[in-house]
């Protein structure tokens, strides 16, 4: 009799998280006897969580803030597209080797184009946040041939790293702290604005939060927040009271998932259940 498959997401916190909703819809899809489960693990446990995938406990995972960064450290091998990006949001589990992978770049562009239907060639774009997520969101807009790129973070050296490391010749890059006059006069120039801070996540430090003022949002931005929990965060709302065109994260976070139940198990991933299952669950009414 065959071992059950286990798969799980890990991070902290994670009561946000509909990881295990919608990959455990794909696992029943394709008939394979699995589970998925969140695996809260807080950054002083990252380790011992690694070793139990090292010891089999675990066929694979998904990682999410705040540890992918951290993750790249300290898997045994990196793919190069995690490489790249210095983050790792997928681990592959072969034998005692963990193998660090990153989907989030090609689930962020695949979310914009596809499903937002916006287009970022040429155009100039903002990133707010320098962690694991907002560096893949940078690699994907300079694949998609965006010409300037400005990151923001309350750090700024931090924001400094991101930028330095996607500038190139067909991409100009500046990177500022997330206040002062810099930032908002990047943002008036800009036409795609990207939030990757967990300001406004469901369960996250500041809920009820704006990562920039409102009053410098402009009604031709395209605004992008990965955060999906909730659906529509305050800065989704801000844009769109006046007149944005907006997206959620919702899109993204499934894209990644697939990706990553796609290199687990080696075959296609079910998106449209996938998909049915997470906007089910986001829009469900909380107790």
């Amino acid at each position: 009799m065959s071992q059950q498959l286990r798969f799980g997401v890990i991070g902290w916190p994670l009561s946000h998280t509909l990881s295990p909703i919608f990959q455990q819809a794909a696992l029943d899809a394709m008939g394979l006897d699995a589970t998925y489960m969140a695996a809260a693990t807080s950054p002083d446990v990252i380790e011992m969580r690694l070793q139990e995938a090292r010891e089999g406990n675990w066929r694979g995972l998904n990682v999410t803030v705040p540890h992918k960064i951290r993750v790249a450290e300290l898997v045994d091998e990196l793919t190069p597209s995690a490489k790249r990006m210095g983050a790792v949001n997928t681990i592959d589990v072969a034998g005692c080797k963990l193998i660090g992978d990153n989907t989030d770049a090609d689930g962020f562009a695949r979310a914009l184009t596809q499903y937002g239907g916006f287009d970022p060639s040429g155009v100039r774009a903002v990133i707010l946040g320098a962690g694991g997520a907002a560096r893949a969101v940078a690699w994907a807009l300079r694949d998609l041939g965006v010409s300037h790129l400005t990151v923001a973070n309350r750090h700024p050296a931090r924001a400094e790293t991101v930028a330095t490391a996607v500038d190139g010749e067909s991409l100009a890059t500046s990177a500022f702290g997330l206040s002062g006059p810099e930032l908002k006069r990047a943002i008036s120039r800009a036409t795609l604005l990207v939030n990757t801070t967990s300001v406004g996540m469901a369960g996250g430090p500041a809920p009820a939060g704006l990562p920039v003022p409102s009053s410098w949002l402009k009604q031709q931005l395209f605004v992008c927040d990965i955060v999906y929990q909730p659906a529509e965060t305050p800065m989704l709302t801000s844009a769109r009271n006046i007149g944005c065109r907006t997206q959620g994260g919702l899109e993204m976070l499934v894209l990644q998932g697939a990706a990553s139940l796609e290199r687990w198990t080696e075959r296609r991933a079910p998106l449209p259940t996938m998909m049915r299952a997470a906007r089910s669950a986001l829009s469900a009414p909380t107790a």
